[in-house]
């Protein structure tokens, strides 16, 4: 893990927040897009962890014996394995998930507010595994705006884990939107709030009702046929959805990386602009590859971000995050939609997944439209 950030630096509005709009979404029609996160929005891995890592470092300066980490999927994955770093090697990450992972036999399950895709569910087993270990368990998410989901979810787990009662809990996010009152109410239960932002609780609808969106396109017809290329190292990595030593779990990815580059050092051709794509939950993996790209001087530019479950809306206005976007097949699921926004011209993609190998439809999907963009040169590296 390179580059930790060890100075405190302040994030702004600007910075951290872009407004969009949901397409289809009667719940909320608004949606706070972070161009640091490297979700939806092309970003530099190093900036994209380095914001993170603050976020981290602050905790790890307040909240020393903290040995378990819990991310909120799938936007906050790659922050909550960012956070789980800067606790230390031994510290436990664990993620949520909407897969299905047949290495768990105890879900706790959970509703989102707000969300297109609610239901959410933590592995019992890992989560029990982790707990007798640490005085503070941290949550991490992308942003809390009224911390009802969350007062749910620890209330439901102190019934199923009684130690959790005699634990510190912290609810962190790089934004947090909760109103005084949501936030004493937290307080009440026995949670302490911590963000780099904080920001009123604002109701944008009528800010985004204002753009003309339309929904993502359907992929463009493919002009060849182009498949990926893909490399994957018989042994899986362990994963955050039933809990690992981010130590470890950081190494393992990177190791792997290296083994891969070694015995192709033409894999992806020097001097090149490049994008790496992550899959959906899969954030933190394909985020610390690039960042390693990126540190390597060796390519002209490096770019992260990922596949999504969200439907955003779409819009040309100069002021709009998401400019263009593709529903596609998901790594995960047959017949599952997903989408990527703001797809640009590069030289190479290189995509990292944790997904089954069996999926080639999507892969190849995701590999045409890339090479509808003028890229000729598609990775797949399997985790």
């Amino acid at each position: 893990m390179e580059n930790q950030q060890t100075t405190i630096k302040r994030y702004s509005v600007e910075q951290l927040m872009r407004l969009a709009k949901r397409f289809h979404n009667t719940k909320r029609t608004y949606l706070l897009v972070d161009p640091l996160q490297g979700k939806h929005i092309p970003v530099s891995p190093k900036a994209s962890l380095a914001m993170m890592r603050t976020l981290g470092g602050e905790l790890s300066r307040e909240f020393p014996g903290t040995k378990l980490v819990v991310g909120f999927a799938e936007t906050a994955t790659a922050i909550g394995a960012a956070v789980a770093e800067c606790m230390g090697r031994d510290c436990t990450y664990i993620q949520t998930t909407r897969e299905e992972v047949t290495e768990v036999s105890r879900w706790i399950e959970f509703q989102e507010e707000h969300s297109h895709a609610t239901e959410q569910k933590l592995s019992a087993d890992g989560f029990a595994a982790a707990l007798g270990d640490t005085d503070t368990v941290i949550f991490v998410d992308d942003e809390f705006s009224t911390g009802k989901t969350l007062i749910n979810m620890i209330e439901q787990m102190r019934d199923e884990f009684p130690q959790l009662c005699d634990k510190r809990i912290v609810a962190a996010s790089v934004i947090n939107r909760m109103s005084d009152e949501n936030i004493s109410r937290l307080e009440s239960r026995g949670m302490i709030c911590r963000q780099l932002l904080k920001i009123e609780n604002i109701d944008y609808t009528d800010t985004v009702n204002a753009f003309n969106i339309r929904g993502a396109d359907d992929l463009p017809e493919a002009d060849s046929m182009i498949k990926a290329s893909c490399l994957t190292k018989p042994d899986p990595c362990t994963t955050p959805r039933t809990g690992v030593k981010i130590g470890e779990y950081a190494d393992s990815i990177l190791s792997r990386h290296d083994m891969i580059d070694s015995a192709d050092s033409t894999m992806i051709p020097t001097g090149k602009d490049i994008a790496v794509i992550g899959t959906e939950e899969c954030m933190y993996a394909g985020l610390i590859i690039a960042e390693k790209l990126e540190n390597s001087g060796r390519y002209n530019s490096v770019k992260f971000h990922a596949t999504t479950r969200s439907p955003i809306g779409i819009c040309e206005a100069a002021d709009y995050p998401v400019f263009n976007g593709y529903k596609l097949q998901s790594f995960y699921e047959k017949g599952r939609q997903t989408f990527l926004y703001d797809i640009k011209k590069y030289d190479s993609v290189l995509i990292v997944t944790d997904s089954a190998p069996e999926n080639t439809d999507a892969m190849n999907e995701l590999a045409a439209l890339f090479h509808h963009y003028g890229c000729n040169e598609i990775i797949v590296e399997r985790i």
